[in-house]
């Protein structure tokens, strides 16, 4: 699913508490705005996905992820959180991210009980 959730705080450790319950966009869209940058240079932190999820996030998934959001030339300049949703353990959260040239794409989140990323999946990139 890594072609190409609403949380209170963001953990010292970079990951999403698993809070549900108390939704705070602007922590969640702070934290969706570093994963963002940190994906378009080729990097990613391993340890914020869930095990069952860990293994899709190879080297070769991060390289195409990141040639594929490099292809707006620049920086988001924000995050917005469109849609969350909360179903059984995992929360889903859609954020839209918003750059110079006017033009957007989104990206599904989905984050387990720990807070730890199930999946992420693209929305329609520049030109698409």
């Amino acid at each position: 699913m890594l072609s190409a959730a609403p949380f209170a705080t963001v953990r010292a450790d970079g990951t999403p508490p698993a809070a549900a319950a108390k939704i705070d966009p602007a922590g969640l869209s702070a934290w969706a705005m570093r994963w963002f940058t940190e994906m378009m240079a080729g990097r990613t932190d391993r340890t914020q996905y869930a095990p069952v999820f860990a293994p899709e996030v190879t080297d070769a998934a991060i390289a195409r992820m990141a040639r594929d959001l490099n292809a707006y030339r620049a920086e988001p300049l924000r995050a917005e959180i469109v849609q969350t949703r909360t179903v059984g353990d995992q929360t889903f959260a859609v954020v839209k991210f918003v750059f110079p040239r006017g033009d957007a794409t989104s990206l599904l989140f989905g984050f387990d009980a720990a807070g730890r990323i199930t999946g992420v999946a693209v929305g329609a990139l520049a030109g698409d």
